[in-house]
């Protein structure tokens, strides 16, 4: 899935659509990755696609702090581009790069990005201030004393916190009166936010979040994750078609986060069952998987898996693996 371009974004089975070009979400998403994996691996191969994505996502950012999101295959930008959250997968990606820098050499890099995009953080809706305070928090783990990093992640956080309380009600604790993708990682950006601040009120805040969120899509036995054919509205019906793999993704973070700052086993077991999710503990007992191919399938359907092998689905399930990886590290041994 990968030229000498960097990630592209869709695929017709195993083969990738050139046709349909690249996204900066997409190679964000997957420097995020590489760059987990080379902390975890020292693998050259990583090394090399982790410098491939970086060199994408820094052409893809701005000196004004913006962000271009889709490319053509051959290399131009589009001109119009609908609203996207590339610039908060950006923070995050430049956040990785800074919490575990292969070399120092990366340093410089990440820093200086971050730094000519933060005055755009608030400005962002719900899903990119999250994302925002993933890569600020990594920024914090570089440099801990920042402190002008420390008011930006607080801003982007009372910002969550101000659209929370705008919109809750008692049966429905969430930012807005639907939910659609990628939910879980608003809580997980509040979780972490509260641990990197030392701000109980955010953690308290994102418990509450998580358990509706966890009740939304567990079922006791498996995941059921909101489709995207009606998601799901407030007072309404939840869409149980098409489930994608982002929403694993997002909910393994979330207890990943969940857990570090409460230390609750629930959530370490809950993550095993989200990452069970892509091998077969569905509504429809398939996993996503693909042993042969190494690649996931693009959606959980009302017929069956959906066989296309994009970009998002399979670095979603990457992700959730790394991510699990990297608790195991961190869990304290009696």
């Amino acid at each position: 899935m990968t030229d000498d371009t960097g990630l592209f974004q869709h695929a017709k089975f195993t083969i990738p659509l050139r046709q349909e070009g690249y996204t900066t979400d997409d190679n964000a998403r997957a420097l995020i990755v590489t760059t987990k994996y080379y902390a975890l691996y020292r693998d050259p191969e990583a090394l090399r696609l982790l410098d491939r994505y970086l060199a994408f996502v820094l052409h893809a950012h701005n000196d004004d702090g913006t962000v271009r999101n889709f490319m053509n295959f051959d290399r131009t930008w589009q001109p119009t581009e609908p609203v996207h959250d590339a610039l908060g997968r950006v923070i995050w990606a430049f956040g990785s790069l800074l919490a575990q820098p292969p070399s120092e050499i990366y340093v410089p890099i990440a820093q200086e990005r971050i730094d000519i995009a933060m005055p755009l953080i608030e400005k962002q809706y719900p899903r990119g201030l999250s994302y925002s305070i993933l890569g600020l928090a990594g920024y914090l783990k570089q440099f801990p004393d920042a402190d002008d990093v420390k008011r930006c992640m607080a801003v982007a956080a009372d910002l969550l916190v101000s659209r929370f309380e705008e919109n809750m009600k008692p049966a429905w604790p969430w930012f807005e009166n639907i939910l659609t993708y990628d939910n879980a990682m608003l809580p997980c950006a509040l979780f972490t936010a509260g641990i990197s601040l030392g701000d109980k009120r955010y953690i308290e805040i994102a418990k509450k979040i998580c358990d509706f969120v966890l009740a939304s899509t567990f079922t006791g036995s498996h995941f059921s994750f909101v489709g995207c054919q009606g998601w799901f509205p407030r007072g309404g019906p939840k869409a149980q078609f098409d489930q994608q793999p982002i929403e694993a993704a997002g909910t393994i973070l979330m207890l990943k986060a969940a857990y570090e700052a409460t230390k609750d086993k629930k959530f370490l077991s809950l993550q095993k069952k989200a990452l069970n999710w892509f091998l077969g503990e569905n509504d429809l007992g398939i996993p996503l998987y693909d042993k042969a191919s190494k690649g996931c399938g693009d959606g959980l359907g009302e017929g069956g898996i959906n066989l296309n092998q994009g970009a998002e689905s399979t670095v979603s399930f990457l992700l959730s693996q790394l991510s699990i990886f990297e608790g195991r590290q961190r869990i304290p041994r009696r």
